[in-house]
């Protein structure tokens, strides 16, 4: 791993791995001009409420879940490789975004290197609003060379129903899981409700737990 000035770097033959937040602020800058996210409406976030982000990668959802949260909200974020739970901890502090209100959104992100199984289950009952998760497609989108990067670092293993049931038990509202739109992991996992733009590749597992 290299530090420079302003970011972590890590090099494995002839793979880079860096900080990016990827889509984060086209996708704010969106919701501020009345777009719907479709994470984010997937969750039914508003301000206020608390997101536990178990899959937290580049911190791309996690940023735009901080945003829409806002100071009187919460997002805590999970990631299970060290290395990229460093690497993205000192990009969400550091990286310079144009607009301070999605830096500040960056920088209340708080998070923790574990794995998100053992978390959920040390949790109380109710602990989040929203319980996500983003894991690694089983079917990858070849061309987001940015993931591609990411993948060799990153936790392999597909989702348990064990994990969903334990995120039922902590989200006080809803548990959404993100997934590509041709892959059968929702259906596996059983979720019914999904919720996914006409021409997007990907889509969002709902399970409601109540209010």
């Amino acid at each position: 791993m290299v530090v420079t000035q302003k970011s972590l770097r890590l090099y494995t033959n002839s793979e880079e791995h860096f900080f990016h937040p990827g889509m984060a602020e086209l996708r704010i800058k969106n919701i501020i001009d009345g777009n719907p996210d479709h994470m984010t409406v997937a969750m039914c976030l508003t301000q206020g409420m608390s997101v536990l982000d178990c899959t937290l990668g580049m911190g791309t959802d996690a940023i735009v879940a901080s945003y829409i949260a806002g100071e009187n909200g919460l997002v805590q974020a999970l990631e299970a490789s060290p290395v990229i739970a460093e690497i993205t901890r000192q990009g969400l502090d550091c990286y310079d975004f144009a607009d301070p209100k999605i830096k500040a959104a960056a920088k209340r992100v708080q998070i923790q290197c574990t794995d998100h199984l053992l978390f959920l289950q040390n949790l109380a009952d109710k602990s989040y609003d929203i319980v996500y998760f983003d894991p690694m497609f089983r079917r990858p989108i070849n061309k987001s060379s940015g993931i591609k990067t990411l993948r060799s670092f990153a936790e392999q293993a597909a989702l348990t129903i064990k994990t969903i049931k334990a995120a039922c038990r902590v989200a006080r509202q809803r548990v959404v899981v993100k997934e590509n739109k041709t892959g059968s992991e929702l259906q596996r996992l059983g979720f019914t409700k999904i919720i996914g733009g006409k021409y997007s590749s990907i889509c969002f597992g709902v399970i409601e737990t109540g209010g």
